[in-house]
Parts: structure tokens; C-alpha cells; sequence
């Protein structure tokens, strides 16, 4: 795979200054400004190396409009009433992406009235609920003919995190991806400002033609992709959640429409992620709905398309207040999703918390409590993230009320499992070839209680 040459020190620099960051309007981990300043989309790669790879045309132009199959973002108040959300016709319950499971309801707590999703088959819409830091998206979202909302999946993300899934929570949006539809959004508050540029990275989809098939289909940061249609294979070369930019030789004096222009200067900065698929837009750069947003000219939008190269590697990042991003290390592999049996004991049952990311019980009144989850649904949902042999982990676990966990590691019938695991405890294990695993917890007798877990792979001096 060839590359052009890296972005030197002194021509980012130029871009940098040109184009600088100016201080922020709003804080970081807010409606108007989400998720973290460390967060890729508030960050600016160093150096970025790119593909020389070109994304095809198509019978349709490239596009960057708040359509039907972008999203509105509605802010919901403490004081907003809670909503039910029901499935839609012909489905027995509504997914939760997060716990995998379906319930016959789910809760929001707080529901803007002026919540409307888009027209779109994909009906996506996000409620950012800052009293519980939480970003809501919805799949296939409408009200019904009896006056109910209805929608075939919720996810959520934390509104003050990283805008991406991990290993452990690795759906937290409506996007193929991964993300929320909030994440690179256009927004209404900053599409008609007289800022040079967007401060955050934007998003995008990408025509067949475009996207890479295969087992690397997608790429961090996303953790999922859309899922390969036989009459539609992928023939492109870049993965979901990969970074898109202009390189700094791009001229932006053919660029006229002042609307585009300040989005080839994004596209020069920060670059757009990758977070859908689409069908028959070379490229769809998404508006957030009800934004003053007109169409560009197509001639104009295509030298873009032309230019726009998959970013293949950096040598660090910028944040969002201007600082060297630490890159994240210790990563968390494990979720305790999926069914706890009761093995022992009689009570409320502990049941996985997506919102807290553990499992909770109610009061233990007469003895203690055996539960085991056997499902292996917590590990391995990212490619090439499942314990892989002979690397060494350490399982760390964090509980209250005397709640304990232990691991089991089983090929065949061997099997090799951890002490009971409390509170602030940890066992580091060197994983076998091919290995699954279950997970027991015991909870004694007492008021409620919870515990999770974390399972981190560990560097050669740890």
C-alpha cells in the first residue's frame, strides 16, 4: 500500500495556524459541545500519513446535508417527563445494544417534547440528557397510530466520554459504527457562526464502493460495522471508523461556497470518521436536522471527493484544550451482560446494570447468594479483541456489601478459575489457547449491593 508523503511538522503548523483553534464557547461533555476534549472527535491528529487511494464516484454527488438519514439532537431537562418506548409492529421487545437483550419497554427518563426523528427508514434521533450524563439514540424511532413511540433499538453513551464504543460497552450508538449520530454532527448553533472552521472531527458514510470488505471491515475506533449485503459486497478500501482528511496541499482557493470551504478546512484539521454506510453517495457529510445548511456545488463537492485519503497513521494527537492526547491504555475487555443464574440461595437476584456497567442485587434476607453467567457475551464483541494466548491479564474487581467474582477459563473440560474476587482484589492469569470463560459472584447476606469487573491485558514489565 503506498503512501504520500507524512504532513511535515512546519506544514501542519501552517494549517494550525491558519485555521487556529479559537477558545471554546462551550464547555466539553455538554449538549453543545459533547463528549471529552480528549475525545477523538475534539482531537487533531500530528502528522498524519495517508493512502493515496482515491473514493469512486458514483451516479449521485457526494452530499453534506441534514437529510432524512441524518439525526436531530433534542435536550432533555431534569423537569422532562419520562417516556415508555414500545417495539415496533411485528416485534416481540425493543433491543438494548448494550445488555443485547430485549425488554418489552425501556425507560427514558426524561423526554424532550420537541423530540422528532428523522424521516428516514433508519429514524434516528438523540436525546442528550445532561442530569445523567447521557447521550440517548435510537434506531427506527416513530410514534405509532395509538400515539407510542416505538423503536427497534436504544443505545446510549456517556455525554461526558469518549463519543466511542470499547470492548467492554462496544455499541453506544445508532451509527454502523458504533457512535451516536451527535458524534461529528454539524450542529445548528455552529453551522451558521463565523468561525474559519468546525473544532471537532465531522462524520461520514460512504458508498459500497467505498467501504473495505472482509474480517477488517471496520477499525478503531469503531467497534462494529454494517453488516455485508450479498448484492452490495464492499468493494473500497477504507474500514468503518476510519479518519478521512484533505491533505495540506489541497488548494482552497477552488473552493468558493463559503459552506463547503469551511468544511474543507475541517476536513484539513480534524478529518471525518467513518460511521455508516450509504447507498450511492460517494461520500455523505451529516448536517445535525434543522441547521440554516444549503447544498454546495457539485463540481466543487467532487474535487473534495477527488482529494479526501484515508488516514493511515499519526504520530500523536491534539485535545480539545490544545494539549498532547494521552492515548488510552489498560483498556477494559470485560462486560458482565447477559444472564446470572442462581446457582444458591433464595432472594433479588443480581442482574447486569448497563447504566452502572455491573451487576446489583436487592437485600439477601436468609442466605447467601451463588449466581453464574455462563453466556460469554461479555468478552470478544470487538474483532481481535477477545484474551488471546499465552498473553497475561489482570481481573480487578470493584463491589460493595462483601459481593465477591471469580473467573473460570475453560478449553474442554479443563478449566482453571481465579480466587473470589472483592472489593479493590485483583488475579493476574496467563490465558490458555482457546479458551472461553464464566464468571461466579457471591453476595452474602445483607442489604444491596454491586460489583463489576474490569479485565485488562497487561505489558511485558507489568
Amino acid at each position: 500500500m503506498k503512501l504520500l508523503v507524512a504532513v511535515g511538522t512546519l506544514a501542519l503548523a501552517s494549517v494550525t495556524q491558519a485555521y487556529a483553534q479559537t477558545v471554546p464557547t462551550a464547555t466539553f461533555g455538554t449538549y453543545q459541545k459533547p463528549f471529552a476534549a480528549d475525545s477523538l472527535w475534539n482531537s487533531y491528529p500530528v502528522n498524519p500519513a495517508f493512502d493515496t487511494w482515491e473514493i469512486p464516484a458514483t451516479t449521485w454527488n457526494p452530499a453534506i446535508q441534514a437529510g432524512a438519514y441524518s439525526s436531530g439532537i433534542f435536550e432533555a431537562k431534569a423537569s422532562d417527563p419520562q417516556m415508555l418506548i414500545y417495539p415496533v409492529a411485528g416485534k416481540s421487545g425493543v433491543v438494548d445494544t448494550d445488555t443485547e437483550m430485549s425488554t418489552p419497554t425501556y425507560t427514558i427518563p426524561h423526554w424532550p417534547a420537541n423530540t422528532v426523528p428523522a424521516t428516514g427508514s433508519d429514524g434516528h434521533a438523540d436525546i442528550v440528557d445532561a442530569s445523567l450524563n447521557r447521550i440517548y439514540s435510537f434506531s427506527n424511532l416513530k410514534k405509532n397510530t395509538e400515539g407510542k413511540w416505538t423503536a427497534t433499538r436504544v443505545s446510549w453513551t456517556p455525554l461526558n466520554g469518549t463519543g466511542w464504543g470499547d470492548p467492554a460497552h462496544y455499541y453506544q450508538g445508532a451509527r454502523a459504527a458504533g457512535p451516536a449520530p451527535t458524534g461529528g454532527m454539524i450542529r445548528i448553533a455552529e453551522a451558521g457562526d463565523t468561525k474559519p472552521l468546525f473544532e471537532h472531527a465531522l462524520s461520514m458514510s460512504l458508498d459500497f464502493t467505498g467501504l473495505l470488505a472482509g474480517p477488517d471491515r471496520y477499525t478503531y475506533p469503531a467497534t462494529a460495522a454494517d453488516t455485508p449485503i450479498a448484492n452490495k459486497p464492499n468493494t473500497g478500501r477504507i474500514p468503518e471508523g476510519a479518519r478521512v482528511m484533505l491533505p495540506p496541499n489541497f488548494d482552497l482557493s477552488k473552493i468558493t461556497d463559503a459552506r463547503l470551504l469551511k468544511v474543507a478546512r475541517t476536513l484539513m484539521k480534524y478529518g471525518a470518521y467513518v460511521v455508516d454506510r450509504n447507498d450511492n453517495t460517494p461520500f455523505a457529510i451529516y448536517v445535525e436536522i434543522g441547521a440554516p445548511w444549503g447544498a454546495s456545488p457539485p463540481d466543487q463537492l467532487n474535487l473534495v471527493r477527488k482529494s479526501l485519503r484515508r488516514v493511515l497513521g499519526q504520530t500523536g494527537h491534539i485535545d480539545g484544550n490544545g494539549k498532547p492526547r494521552v492515548p488510552e491504555t489498560h483498556v477494559n475487555l470485560l462486560s458482565l451482560r447477559g444472564a446470572w443464574l442462581l446457582i444458591d440461595g433464595v432472594g433479588a437476584q443480581g442482574v447486569y446494570d448497563t447504566f452502572s456497567q455491573s451487576v446489583v442485587w436487592g437485600t439477601t434476607t436468609t442466605r447467601p447468594m451463588t449466581q453464574i453467567n455462563y453466556s460469554n457475551w461479555g468478552l470478544g464483541r470487538v474483532a481481535n479483541k477477545y484474551p488471546s494466548a499465552p498473553k497475561r491479564y489482570k481481573l480487578s474487581v470493584e463491589s460493595t456489601s462483601g459481593t465477591t467474582m471469580s473467573m473460570t477459563m475453560q478449553v474442554g473440560t479443563v478449566k482453571t478459575t481465579t480466587a473470589q474476587l472483592g472489593n479493590g482484589q485483583s488475579a493476574t492469569v496467563v490465558w490458555p489457547d482457546k479458551a472461553t470463560a464464566f464468571f461466579t459472584a457471591k453476595k452474602p447476606v445483607g442489604g444491596p449491593a454491586r460489583l463489576k469487573a474490569r479485565l485488562v491485558e497487561l505489558s511485558a514489565g507489568e
